[in-house]
């Protein structure tokens, strides 16, 4: 009986003490790793880019009195075509033309004092040789005459400048143009050098905005067309300027030089075309992919082949800007790049693809 039990219990105590004796395997730790979105690029196809400019000329030329006065007439309207010479504003001129007016009867007074004392000077001439004047007499009416001279000058002079003042109570075109503006009201006394009307003048053109950075520049080509609806040929133009970058817009304004001017008022809108900017190997990817270090340089995050993902550090160039994207300089065409930058990310970081977006 004892030898049945003891044969049964003494194995049961073996495996006992072989399971108790087995080393436990500790689990294996897996650090998480950061989960991205990967993106396949492509190199960017030319596209054309239309903006909405306004329709202008070269120079904006305010005009005004040269004198205070009171505003009695405008003779313009805004948008219209004037010539050089043409009379645009009158101010009130009865005091000056009754100043020209005296001075003219100076000016003949003068005359002929002047005529009358050069004869009698003539007269006098050598009547002092043959003792009929003396010498003092006729130096005397000779200085008379000298002086009737100077006289008629002087009036001469004021009469002048009272003709010049009558000439600037009328405001005229410097040179041919459109009026773009006016802001004088008949009635109304004008301060000297009040802007009343401002005028554009010189070769047609067209300004605009683009976003920054820009990559076009001066001397490229464009189209210039008169906004959908509205009948018309298109001008050829050519960027003749592009300005600084506006800090809070973020926007740099062209100005377009127009081969002939179109047939709309001045200030009218206008569209824009402008041919893809030719870069070469440039590719388009999302600005939040992009991390810049300025309007030009960038980098950006891509990826290793394989099944275990890298991070590889991408130093690039931005060349454009379409929407919400970047167009970019110094990937390989069908190269996989991070969506999303993170300031976390590291060169040779292992990383989780938890996504493909579509491709650009």
């Amino acid at each position: 009986m004892r030898t049945d039990i003891l044969t049964r219990v003494l194995p049961l105590l073996a495996a006992s003490c072989l399971l108790g004796c087995k080393p436990v395997s500790s689990p294996v730790k897996h650090a998480a790793l950061p989960a991205v979105q990967a993106l396949r690029v492509h190199g960017a196809s030319p596209q054309k880019a239309v903006f909405i400019g306004w329709y202008g000329a070269e120079r904006s030329i305010p005009l005004a009195p040269t004198q205070a006065g009171r505003l009695t007439s405008v003779s313009v309207a805004s948008g219209q075509y004037v010539h050089q010479g043409d009379v645009l504003a009158s101010f009130e001129d009865r005091l000056l033309l009754e100043m020209e007016a005296q001075a003219q009867g100076e000016v003949d007074a003068a005359r002929a004092e002047m005529n009358q004392a050069a004869a009698t000077y003539k007269r006098s001439r050598g009547l002092d040789t043959i003792g009929g004047l003396s010498a003092g007499a006729v130096e005397e009416r000779a200085n008379s005459w000298h002086l009737a001279q100077g006289k008629y000058r002087s009036a001469l002079a004021a009469l002048t400048q009272a003709r010049i003042q009558v000439a600037e109570s009328r405001v005229r075109v410097p040179e041919d143009g459109w009026i773009t503006s006016v802001t004088g009201v008949p009635g109304s006394l004008v301060g000297a050098g009040s802007e009343i009307i401002r005028l554009s003048a010189g070769a047609p053109e067209v300004h605009f905005k683009v976003p920054a950075p820009s990559s076009w520049s001066v001397g490229d080509r464009a189209e210039v067309g008169l906004p959908d609806g509205q009948d018309g040929q298109s001008v050829q133009a050519v960027i003749r300027e592009i300005g600084a970058v506006d800090v809070t817009s973020q926007m740099q304004e062209v100005k377009l030089r127009l081969d002939h001017p179109l047939p709309v008022a001045i200030n009218s809108l206008v569209t824009v075309i402008l041919a893809a900017h030719d870069v070469s190997h440039a590719v388009r990817v999302p600005l939040t992919a992009v991390d810049s270090a300025d309007q030009t340089h960038a980098h950006l995050w891509g990826l290793t082949d394989g099944q275990a993902p890298h991070l590889v550090l991408r130093r690039v160039r931005i060349v454009g800007l379409r929407g919400a994207d970047a167009l970019v300089e110094g990937l390989t065409d069908g190269e996989w790049i991070v969506t999303s930058t993170d300031g976390s990310f590291q060169q040779g970081q292992a990383v989780l693809v938890a996504g493909q977006a579509g491709e650009r």
